[in-house]
Parts: C-alpha cells; structure tokens; sequence
C-alpha cells in the first residue's frame, strides 16, 4: 500500500514538473515572442521614417528654393507640410530609440544626430518667416552635411533590426528544442509508464475478473446444489404429510371394506346371503376400492420426480388435493369450506409444485388450528377468485394469527414458529419461489379479523 501512494505522489510530482516546465514555455515563448515582434514593428517604422528624412531633407531644400525662385504660396504652404511631416517623424524616432548606439547617433558626440536636425528645422523656420537667401543658403549647404549622417542612422537601424530577427530565430530554436525535450520527458517518465502501469492494471483485473468468475460459477453451483437438497428436503416432508393423509383417506373405505367383506361371509356361512345383497356388497367394495386406486394414482403424480410444465384446470386440482387432505382434517374436527366458481380456470405451469404449495399451507393452517385448544370451531376456507386476468387463491383458517413482528418474515429461509422438532422454516420460503418463479405470481400473508389468510396472485 506504501509503495503504491509512493509511486502515486511521485507520478503526480513529475506531471506537476512537466505542466509547470510546459507552461514556463509558453509564457517565456508569448512574452518573448511579443516583445521581439513589437522591437521589429519599431524598427521597421523606425527605419522607414529614418528613410525618409533623408528624402525629406533634400525635398525641403528643393521646395524652398523653388519658392524663392516663384513666390508660389502653394510651394510655401507645401514647404509648411514638408517640415511639420519632418518634425513629427523625428520627434517618433526620438521617442522610440532601441538600443545605446542608436542613443549616441542622436544625443552624443562625434553625431549629435537630433541637435543637427533640430539646427535644421531652425534654418527652415528662418526661412518661411523671412524668405532670406542668406538663409536659404545655409540650408543648401546644412542639408549636404545632415544627408549622410542620416544615412549613417538608418544603416545603423537596419543592422539592429537584422540582429534583433537572427535573436529572434534562435529563441524560436530554443523553445522548439525545449518543448520537444519536455515532451520527450513527459513521455519517458509519464506516458511510457502510464501505459506500462495501464496495462499491468488492466492484466490484474482481467486476472481478478477471472477469479471472480470461477468463484461465481462454483457459487453457483453450490447454490444450486443447496437449492436442489432444499427443494428434495421439502419434497420428502410434504411426501411424508401426504402418506399421513393417505393413511387418514384409507382407513374409512378400508374400514367399509372390511365389514363389508366380513358380513358377506358370515351370511355366506349360515347359509343365508342373498344374491341381491351379495351383489350390492360387492359393488361397495368395488366403489371404494376405486377411491382408494385414484388415491394411489393422485400420489403417483405427486412423486414423479420430473417437473412438467402443463396447462391444467385449476378447479380440479384443488378438488384432487382437498380429496387427500379431507380425511386427516375430519379427524382433527377441522371443518374444510370451498368457494370454487363454476367457470373453468386453467392454469399453467407444474402442477406438481403446484399441490405441494396448497398442501403445505393446508398442513399449516391444520397445525395452528391444532394447537388452538380453546377453539372449538376449527375451520379453513378455501376460496378461488377470478379477477381480470389474475387468479387469486385465499386460503383462510381461524386460529391464532401471526404476531405482527414476525409476519414479515414468514417467508424467508428457515425461519419458523414452530420448534424445531416440528418444523424447519423451508416451507412457506419454498412456497414463496416456486409461486414467484415458476408461475410469475406471488404469495403472501395478513391477519385477518378472525385468524389469518394466505392469498397466492397468478
């Protein structure tokens, strides 16, 4: 854990070098670039102004000379134009000097560069004001010896200028090589490890998706095989309440059977058994020994171990498991009541899970009502509802309830109200799944006024 927020800090460490080194560039490459673009601006206007003060100078000269020669006011306005432009120009270049060299043309010795020009503006000022030859002269003479002077600043402007461009091109040189070794930096220390640390990431969790995936399968599988012991454990115990049943349903046709069989041959004995009377007795004996053959084939179906899903007719079902259950309820002086609409319900799905859910919650509310001594009214009803295109199944019985804390839990996996010698909590938890999986419904229970109903919607 240390050495991984080790190498987290110092990966954000070099990213915080490598973002300040870049942006050192480029503050250093604008602020560079913008003061060398605007020296370059200056100069060039520097030298184009310088450039035309020589022009300037010599036209200056030539104008006033041809107003003497003329009088044309228009050449003296003109002449007026050509020193103020002269003056203007001056003054910029003055104004904007770049460089010590270019400082001592114009304020120091041997040039005196802008006391010569000021000496010039002066002759020319003379000149308007009193139109003296003498004047006149001296500008002639004063323009000869300003002229290469003049060229001599300009020359010096343009040597600057070409020094301050090959400036220029080695600090481009410069921020281009150190851009690059910065980004060669960022590679070798950030993007080369990041891949490497990306893909052993990447390696790991396709490892742990792996191990998680075979851990999940065997989960899997041993759910299912938990499901699978479930649901037989629940099997064999719903099996064992219904040989309970059967051995309930039995005893009275047996019974019958059997006095039947008996009085038939005492009769026979004593030489007194009518043909009428043998052939009803024998028909009795037939009639119940076909209930007890449609007891045998309802358990069969029961048993099987496959489960079929099948569209089976939802009245007949219930007929066939209140058959079964009706005699273990007689004996417990449980009164069963049916409400079954007469219109033909199918249902599809297994049938035999199916039976094991109304089996149980029979068998449930047979016990509660069991251990309700004080009720000497023991009843269960059973009622089906069609409403729209839901089945509702209410099963009701009137014996103590669920306590409200617990109702919630009744479904859940091997919680029980019972001890645990007479119940395992899988029952109404097995119930639950195959009423919600195997037929999309649902199952649950309230208390209601006088004991407490289970309600299955499919």
């Amino acid at each position: 854990m240390n050495r991984i927020l080790k190498n987290y800090l110092n990966l954000k460490l070099i990213y915080a070098i490598v973002f300040i080194t870049l942006a050192s560039w480029s503050f250093f490459a604008y602020f560079t670039m913008n003061k060398l673009i605007h020296e370059q601006e200056i100069y060039a206007k520097i030298i184009n102004l310088s450039g035309k003060q020589r022009m300037l100078s010599q036209k200056t000269t030539l104008i006033a000379k041809r107003f003497s020669e003329s009088k044309n006011e228009d050449l003296k306005k003109h002449l007026i134009d050509l020193i103020d432009l002269m003056k203007k120009d001056h003054t910029f270049i003055i104004n904007n000097l770049t460089s010590k060299d270019t400082n001592d043309i114009y304020f120091n010795k041997p040039y005196n560069l802008d006391d010569k020009v000021n000496k010039y503006f002066k002759l020319l000022d003379d000149f308007y004001k009193t139109d003296d030859l003498l004047v006149l002269k001296q500008i002639e003479s004063y323009s000869f010896t300003l002229l290469p002077k003049l060229d001599y600043a300009v020359n010096v402007f343009e040597k600057e200028s070409e020094t301050t461009i090959n400036n220029l091109l080695k600090r481009e040189f410069y921020i281009l090589v150190g851009t690059l070794l910065t980004l060669l930096f960022e590679a070798l220390f950030i993007v080369i490890p990041s891949i490497k640390i990306a893909n052993r990431k990447e390696k790991e969790l396709k490892d742990l998706n792996n191990s998680l995936k075979e851990k999940i399968d065997e989960a899997i599988k041993e759910n299912t095989k938990k499901d699978l012991l479930l649901k037989q454990k629940f099997h064999l115990a719903q099996m064992a309440e219904m040989i309970s049943n059967i051995a309930h349903h039995w005893r009275q046709p047996l019974s019958v059977i059997s006095s039947i069989a008996s009085g038939l041959k005492l009769k026979e004995e004593i030489k007194c058994l009518e043909e009428d009377e043998l052939r009803n007795g024998l028909k009795k004996i037939v009639d119940k020994t076909q209930i007890l053959s449609k007891t045998i084939s309802d358990f069969e179906e029961f048993i099987r171990s496959d489960n079929i899903q099948e569209e089976f007719i939802l009245k007949d079902k219930i007929e066939a498991i209140i058959c079964i259950v009706e005699s273990s309820l007689e004996n417990k002086n449980i009164s069963l009541k049916t409400i079954i609409p007469e219109e033909q319900i199918v249902i599809y799905g297994d049938s035999k899970s199916f039976t094991e859910v109304i089996l149980n919650i029979l068998n449930n509310a047979q016990d509660a009502l069991v251990s309700n001594e004080a009720n000497i009214n023991k009843e269960i009803i059973l009622e089906i509802k069609k409403l729209d295109d839901k089945v509702i199944i209410n099963i009701e019985n009137n014996g103590t309830g669920i306590p409200e804390n617990i109702i919630h839990k009744i479904f859940d996996i091997y919680f029980t109200t019972k001890h645990q010698s007479q119940g395992t909590g899988l029952g109404l938890y097995i119930c639950y799944e195959i009423i919600k999986n195997n037929f999309n419904g649902d199952l649950y229970a309230e208390n209601i006024k006088n004991g407490v109903r289970f309600s299955i919607v499919m």
